[in-house]
């Protein structure tokens, strides 16, 4: 392989990787086998202050865009490679979640009937209900269930568009 690097100015690699019984991507697989793959410290040493500058907020879009507007010469796979060796990570925005309970009112309480007694002895006799907000293109929508407790099955369930009250209070 050294021969071949020595000679490639006088003959082609082909040939002489034919002569010499060698494969051509074989040679080529040397030459970038033996590269310099270190991380260049002013890289690392630019990426370090701006994500500890950020808090250690900046993920890879932000800091490869600092890497970009301080005209570095560095691309995004040196860029992503330099943050894994300074294991650089961005924090993870938290999915926005409504309020669903305020306890903290004046209003009436219902009570608890069931007396966290969730093992009844017969069909129909304890139901529980909850309502979950669901996230969809066109906004918020919500699904009531009400559950029987002894069978685990559900009595009713509901995907209203509009949250209306009476879907909360079921009498019978």
């Amino acid at each position: 392989m050294k021969f071949m690097k020595s000679n490639c100015l006088e003959h082609s690699i082909g040939s002489m990787a034919r002569v010499l019984g060698v494969s051509r991507s074989g040679y080529y697989k040397y030459l970038n086998r033996h590269k310099d793959r270190s991380v260049a410290p002013e890289l690392t040493n630019f990426l370090q202050e701006k994500w500890l500058k950020s808090r250690k907020n900046y993920g890879f879009k932000r800091l490869f865009q600092e890497v970009k507007k301080s005209n570095l010469p560095y691309g995004a796979r040196k860029v992503r490679k330099a943050m894994k060796h300074c294991k650089i990570s961005g924090k993870q925005r938290k999915q926005f979640r409504p309020l669903t309970t305020n306890s903290k009112h004046g209003g009436r309480i219902a009570p608890d009937l069931v007396q966290r007694k969730f093992h009844p002895n017969e069909q129909n006799r304890i139901w529980v209900s909850d309502v979950t907000f669901i996230r969809t293109s066109f906004g918020w929508s919500y699904l009531c269930m009400i559950l029987d407790l002894y069978s685990r099955k559900i009595v009713v369930g509901r995907f209203p568009i509009v949250m209306i009250l009476s879907w909360y209070v079921i009498r019978y």
